[in-house]
Protein backbone atom coordinates (compact mmCIF):
# COMPACT_ATOMS: atom_id res chain seq x y z
CA UNK A 1 0.00 0.00 0.00
CA UNK A 2 1.28 3.12 -1.00
CA UNK A 3 1.88 6.19 1.40
CA UNK A 4 1.14 9.64 0.22
CA UNK A 5 2.49 12.80 1.46
CA UNK A 6 1.39 15.85 0.03
CA UNK A 7 3.15 19.00 -0.40
CA UNK A 8 3.97 22.28 -2.25
CA UNK A 9 7.14 22.85 -3.14
CA UNK A 10 8.24 26.29 -4.28
CA UNK A 11 11.62 25.51 -7.07
CA UNK A 12 13.38 29.11 -8.10
CA UNK A 13 9.92 30.74 -6.79
CA UNK A 14 7.32 28.81 -8.43
CA UNK A 15 4.80 26.80 -6.69
CA UNK A 16 3.90 23.28 -8.02
CA UNK A 17 1.53 20.46 -5.85
CA UNK A 18 3.49 17.54 -5.77
CA UNK A 19 2.46 13.99 -3.76
CA UNK A 20 5.19 11.91 -3.05
CA UNK A 21 4.27 8.20 -2.43
CA UNK A 22 6.41 5.12 -1.78
CA UNK A 23 5.89 2.29 -2.69
CA UNK A 24 7.98 -0.19 -0.58
CA UNK A 25 11.10 -0.08 -2.95
CA UNK A 26 10.79 3.37 -4.74
CA UNK A 27 9.81 6.92 -4.26
CA UNK A 28 7.11 7.85 -6.98
CA UNK A 29 6.57 12.14 -7.35
CA UNK A 30 3.16 12.68 -8.36
CA UNK A 31 2.64 15.93 -10.01
CA UNK A 32 0.09 17.78 -12.07
CA UNK A 33 1.51 16.35 -15.27
CA UNK A 34 1.79 12.94 -13.98
CA UNK A 35 3.68 10.20 -11.84
CA UNK A 36 7.38 9.63 -11.89
CA UNK A 37 9.51 6.71 -10.03
CA UNK A 38 12.85 7.58 -9.05
CA UNK A 39 15.16 6.04 -6.75
CA UNK A 40 18.18 8.57 -4.94
CA UNK A 41 21.44 6.78 -3.98
CA UNK A 42 23.86 8.26 -2.49
CA UNK A 43 27.32 8.57 -3.50
CA UNK A 44 29.92 8.79 -0.89
CA UNK A 45 30.58 12.58 -1.24
CA UNK A 46 29.03 14.61 1.33
CA UNK A 47 25.49 15.28 0.42
CA UNK A 48 26.03 13.69 -2.94
CA UNK A 49 23.50 11.73 -4.77
CA UNK A 50 23.04 9.55 -8.16
CA UNK A 51 19.02 10.44 -9.15
CA UNK A 52 17.38 7.84 -11.19
CA UNK A 53 14.37 8.82 -13.17
CA UNK A 54 12.59 8.16 -16.47
CA UNK A 55 15.74 6.34 -17.19
CA UNK A 56 18.11 8.85 -16.67
CA UNK A 57 20.89 8.85 -14.21
CA UNK A 58 22.25 12.50 -12.62
CA UNK A 59 24.98 13.50 -9.99
CA UNK A 60 23.67 16.10 -7.83
CA UNK A 61 24.42 17.48 -4.65
CA UNK A 62 21.84 18.16 -1.31
CA UNK A 63 22.04 21.26 1.28
CA UNK A 64 18.68 20.17 3.26
CA UNK A 65 17.79 22.98 5.88
CA UNK A 66 14.84 23.65 7.87
CA UNK A 67 12.81 26.15 5.82
CA UNK A 68 14.58 24.96 2.26
CA UNK A 69 16.59 21.92 0.18
CA UNK A 70 19.39 23.79 -1.78
CA UNK A 71 20.01 21.29 -5.38
CA UNK A 72 23.14 21.55 -7.10
CA UNK A 73 22.89 19.83 -10.41
CA UNK A 74 23.91 20.34 -13.92
CA UNK A 75 26.20 23.50 -12.74
CA UNK A 76 23.00 25.02 -11.24
CA UNK A 77 21.77 25.51 -7.81
CA UNK A 78 18.16 25.79 -7.10
CA UNK A 79 16.39 26.54 -3.85
CA UNK A 80 13.67 24.19 -3.62
CA UNK A 81 11.36 25.38 -0.59
CA UNK A 82 8.67 23.82 1.55
CA UNK A 83 5.28 24.41 2.16
CA UNK A 84 3.67 22.86 4.16
CA UNK A 85 -0.54 22.84 2.81
CA UNK A 86 -2.16 23.12 6.57
CA UNK A 87 -0.09 25.90 7.33
CA UNK A 88 -1.23 27.84 3.44
CA UNK A 89 -5.07 26.46 4.14
CA UNK A 90 -4.87 28.06 7.92
CA UNK A 91 -3.74 31.10 6.81
CA UNK A 92 -0.30 33.19 6.75
CA UNK A 93 0.48 36.12 6.93
CA UNK A 94 0.92 36.67 3.02
CA UNK A 95 2.35 39.59 1.36
CA UNK A 96 5.31 41.13 3.92
CA UNK A 97 7.37 38.00 4.11
CA UNK A 98 7.30 37.60 0.64
CA UNK A 99 9.68 41.10 0.55
CA UNK A 100 12.38 38.89 3.14
CA UNK A 101 14.96 36.71 2.11
CA UNK A 102 15.53 34.47 5.20
CA UNK A 103 18.74 32.38 5.49
CA UNK A 104 17.59 28.79 4.82
CA UNK A 105 20.35 27.37 7.48
CA UNK A 106 23.38 29.19 8.81
CA UNK A 107 26.67 30.28 6.42
CA UNK A 108 28.81 33.01 5.15
CA UNK A 109 27.90 36.49 2.26
CA UNK A 110 30.22 35.17 -0.39
CA UNK A 111 28.80 38.38 -2.62
CA UNK A 112 26.20 41.55 -2.42
CA UNK A 113 25.29 42.97 -5.57
CA UNK A 114 22.93 45.84 -4.37
CA UNK A 115 22.66 48.44 -1.70
CA UNK A 116 19.99 49.81 0.18
CA UNK A 117 18.05 52.33 -1.99
CA UNK A 118 19.01 50.15 -5.36
CA UNK A 119 15.76 49.45 -7.92
CA UNK A 120 15.77 45.72 -8.66
CA UNK A 121 14.07 43.35 -10.97
CA UNK A 122 12.42 39.91 -10.04
CA UNK A 123 14.68 37.37 -9.99
CA UNK A 124 18.03 40.14 -10.16
CA UNK A 125 20.60 38.77 -7.88
CA UNK A 126 20.91 40.53 -4.48
CA UNK A 127 23.79 38.28 -2.81
CA UNK A 128 25.60 35.16 -2.91
CA UNK A 129 25.82 32.52 -0.05
CA UNK A 130 27.63 29.72 1.08
CA UNK A 131 26.05 26.96 2.86
CA UNK A 132 27.19 23.55 3.50
CA UNK A 133 29.82 23.83 0.82
CA UNK A 134 27.35 25.01 -1.65
CA UNK A 135 27.05 28.52 -3.16
CA UNK A 136 23.71 30.05 -3.89
CA UNK A 137 22.70 32.84 -5.32
CA UNK A 138 19.89 34.67 -3.35
CA UNK A 139 17.44 36.79 -6.26
CA UNK A 140 14.98 39.40 -6.00
CA UNK A 141 11.45 37.98 -5.35
CA UNK A 142 9.59 40.89 -7.15
CA UNK A 143 10.76 44.35 -8.64
CA UNK A 144 11.02 47.15 -6.06
CA UNK A 145 13.22 48.73 -3.80
CA UNK A 146 15.98 47.51 -1.55
CA UNK A 147 15.22 48.47 1.85
CA UNK A 148 17.94 46.66 3.88
CA UNK A 149 21.01 44.07 3.30
CA UNK A 150 22.34 43.31 7.38
CA UNK A 151 25.02 41.50 5.93
CA UNK A 152 28.26 42.43 4.17
CA UNK A 153 30.28 40.29 2.18
CA UNK A 154 32.57 37.97 4.58
CA UNK A 155 29.74 38.48 7.19
CA UNK A 156 28.21 35.10 8.93
CA UNK A 157 24.68 34.43 9.41
CA UNK A 158 22.67 32.44 11.19
CA UNK A 159 19.41 30.40 10.20
CA UNK A 160 16.48 32.74 9.79
CA UNK A 161 18.35 35.55 9.44
CA UNK A 162 16.97 38.24 6.95
CA UNK A 163 19.40 38.23 4.27
CA UNK A 164 17.61 41.44 2.32
CA UNK A 165 14.37 43.30 2.89
CA UNK A 166 12.35 44.82 -0.21
CA UNK A 167 10.42 48.33 0.80
CA UNK A 168 6.80 47.03 0.97
CA UNK A 169 5.33 47.73 -1.94
CA UNK A 170 2.92 50.75 -3.20
CA UNK A 171 -0.87 50.19 -3.28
Amino acid sequence: MEKLMQRIFQIDGEETDCWLGHDGSRFVLNTPTGAVACQLDPTGLPGGYKLRAKGVVRELRLAVGPEATFLHMDGRTYEVGRVDPAERLAGSDGGASDDRLVAPMPGVVVSVAVKPGDAVEEGQPLLVIESMKLETTLTAPRDGVVAEMPFAEGDSFGLKDILAQLAPEEE
